[in-house]
């Protein structure tokens, strides 16, 4: 593809934040953002710097005639840093998606197994919530089109509204589309679980550790409870067993590869346990995770690596060594859609994008695609 014309704007996200926006050849790309941020992450600028740097030195890829690998190659070399210290993760990848969407928007559906979609139905944690659990969050395991999976989803988050209505004393909605309510972590586990069953999928959590990690331990302020990292190790195991989660996302701090190791050998067979702020979508970090066994599945979340190929080289890394990708929206988010096509693209078997709210035009979008393509059929996943 030949680069006629690269501008950026800034735009609000779901928060109400400004973020940025780019244009390649009149097809854009937009740089979401998020609360429960890894320290390891590519580094966020300004919004009007991001559409300042877009606007001057990375002009230098108009004229170029470019696949996907090349153009972020050079987006890297114009920073040159490890974590985009210099023009930011953000305007990366902005620029980024706008070169794959640019690229494939003509192109025909050629990948027909499609991810069942990760919906958060309740929350917590820094995405607002009595909680300290961060996710409450169905997959629909028994659908077998991605109508079904959506529906079944939305009639949890229904359904789930309604109960709360009648039991707990405030209900609300959290910045992810959730539902948040007066409750704490094993009364909200009880209703979704019981509510689950019922209409046919399956409960996963993410638990976000680090935002409440501090001083050696954790404390479940919801829970009036502190637990050390050992503690935690067998608080999460008997939860994930009681509640027979499928998912089990940061089950510990950020740097805590020994306990996630110690929770996948116990669980790791019938649950996902998961790294997001372990990872940060980094090839070198996975690399680490995978020599101490510590997760079987990871969190894609390309504007934490900065750039599509940079993320795409992460989850190549995984599928070699059987870590299960999925691939993830964030909490500040937009109408962009790109993650919904690079699921499908990196044959990924599950995506995490919400349920309501914002995160719509992702759920719509794979409708799309599904759509378009002539055999479509929903993948298989390898837990028991």
């Amino acid at each position: 593809m030949i680069i006629h014309n690269l501008h950026a704007e800034k735009i609000l996200d779901s928060r109400g934040n400004w973020t940025v926006r780019a244009y390649i050849n009149g097809v854009s790309g937009t740089a979401p953002s998020g609360a429960s941020t890894g320290t390891y992450e590519a580094k966020v600028m300004p919004a009007d710097k991001a559409v300042n740097m877009i606007n001057t030195k990375l002009q230098r890829l108009v004229g170029e005639n470019i696949n996907q690998i090349d153009a972020d190659i050079l987006i890297e070399t114009l920073d040159g840093t490890d974590n985009f210290d210099k023009i930011g993760g953000n305007t990366a990848i902005a620029v980024s998606f706008a070169v794959f969407n640019a690229i494939h928007n003509s192109k025909k559906i050629t990948k027909e197994i499609f991810p069942y979609p990760l919906g958060n139905v309740f929350g917590g944690g820094a995405h607002g919530g009595s909680t300290t659990f961060q996710e409450f969050l169905a997959l629909p395991t028994k659908a077998k089109s991605i109508y079904e999976a959506l529906d079944t989803n939305v009639q949890l988050h229904k359904r789930l509204r309604e109960t709360l209505n009648k039991k707990a004393k405030t209900v609300g909605i959290n910045d992810e589309g959730a539902l948040t309510a007066d409750i704490d972590d094993f009364k909200a586990l009880d209703i979704i679980t019981d509510l689950a069953e019922d209409i046919g999928c399956r409960i996963g959590l993410d638990v976000a550790a680090s935002e409440f990690f501090n001083k050696e331990k954790y404390t479940y302020r919801s829970l009036k409870k502190t637990l050390t990292p050992a503690d935690q190790l067998d608080f999460l195991t008997e939860t994930a067993r009681k509640y027979k989660l499928i998912y089990l996302e940061d089950p510990f701090e950020e740097n805590d590869f020994e306990n996630t190791q110690k929770l996948t050998k116990k669980i790791g067979n019938k649950c996902l346990v998961c790294g997001d702020d372990l990872f940060v979508t980094d090839e070198k970090r996975l690399q680490k995770g995978i020599t101490l066994g510590a997760a079987n599945s990871l969190i894609i979340k390309p504007n934490q690596a900065g750039t599509i190929s940079l993320a795409q080289d992460t989850i190549t890394l995984a599928k070699k060594h059987d870590i299960t990708p999925i691939v993830s929206h964030r909490s500040g988010e937009t109408e962009d859609s790109t993650i919904s096509r690079l699921a499908l693209f990196w044959s990924a078997p599950i995506i995490k994008a919400g349920v309501i709210d914002m995160r719509i035009s992702k759920l719509n979008e794979l409708i799309h695609l599904w759509n378009m393509a002539e055999t479509p059929s929903m993948t298989k996943l390898k837990l028991k």
